[in-house]
């Protein structure tokens, strides 16, 4: 059954969003927490992280893909200090990394369990058509948009899950094109100053409010 865009939008509520809206205050709290320490304690950290280097690199990798693996969990509060100790640019592919590892494990683990779900609970693939958001024609740019726009952890799970026509290597190539923007956002935000920090942070949470606005209350 096909769904046209905008009766999927009006099938949203605010409610439905607050889950989303509650963690992201989480992340961004959290992520504050992590600029204050990086900004405060910028040179025991920085001493500690080059007596550990590759321990870190793989720390942060790690922390990442586990926080794709489970939803609940997030690295950022570690980013100001990758980017003290790597800068921005690498902190950003690292980063990058540990999501697409995070997205594949997610991906795979879904597919494992679709033949068991799918068996015990054969309503649920009806319910949960996600193919029905991805274009035919356009996959990949489907797959972006809905990369840029739905959590790395929560899309991969349910691509592997419900998704019958999409592959792993479209999930990672989808997930390094559609999550590169935010690892770039996310490591070069630390680098600015507080005022400019400050703007990104009124600016970006406006778009967002606008954005989940038009989806809540989609124009005629």
């Amino acid at each position: 059954m096909s769904h046209a865009p905008g009766s999927l939008r009006r099938a949203l509520t605010w409610t439905h969003l607050g889950p989303s809206l509650r963690t992201g205050l989480w992340v961004v709290a959290l992520f504050g927490a992590g600029l204050w320490l990086a900004r405060h304690y910028a040179t025991p950290i920085h001493e500690v992280l080059d007596a550990h280097a590759r321990l870190g690199v793989v720390v942060f990798v790690a922390s990442a893909a586990v926080a794709v693996l489970l939803p609940m969990l997030t690295n950022l509060p570690l980013l100001p200090f990758a980017v003290l100790a790597w800068g921005p640019g690498w902190s950003a592919l690292l980063l990058l990394a540990g999501w697409i590892i995070g997205a594949a494990l997610a991906f795979s683990l879904g597919r494992g369990a679709r033949d068991a779900v799918l068996r015990h609970f054969p309503s649920v693939q009806r319910h949960a058509d996600i193919d029905r958001l991805i274009h035919p024609r356009h996959r990949l740019v489907s797959l972006v948009l809905l990369r840029m726009t739905f959590p790395v952890d929560v899309l991969s799970y349910a691509l592997g899950l419900f998704s019958r026509h999409t592959t792993l290597a479209d999930n990672l190539l989808s997930t390094a094109i559609g999550a590169a923007p935010f690892a770039l956002l996310f490591a070069w935000f630390p680098t600015l100053s507080a005022t400019v920090q400050a703007i990104v942070f009124i600016v970006s949470a406006l778009a967002f409010v606008l954005y989940a606005a038009w989806i809540v209350h989609p124009p005629a």
